[in-house]
């Protein structure tokens, strides 16, 4: 079963970017990681093809690095 989860998050900068989504992908391998740093709410996008995307993990991983994250309903 495939699911997306959609954020709202405060990331910014290329590197910031680059750290946050190499971290995650090692700490969710099966998950499509992409963030839009051009769009005005920075839109992190988790697809997970296989199963449940971990929605109070990934949150808590942005706030544990002070980043703002909050799920924008679509």
């Amino acid at each position: 079963m495939k699911s997306i989860e959609i954020f709202k998050t405060n990331v910014s900068g290329k590197r910031n970017a680059r750290y946050l989504i190499g971290e995650m992908n090692a700490l969710f391998p099966n998950h499509k990681i992409s963030i839009n740093l051009n769009d005005s709410d920075k839109v992190l996008r988790i697809e997970n093809r296989k199963g449940p995307v971990k929605t109070k993990e990934i949150m808590q991983l942005l706030e544990r690095r002070n980043f703002r994250c909050e799920v924008l309903n679509y």
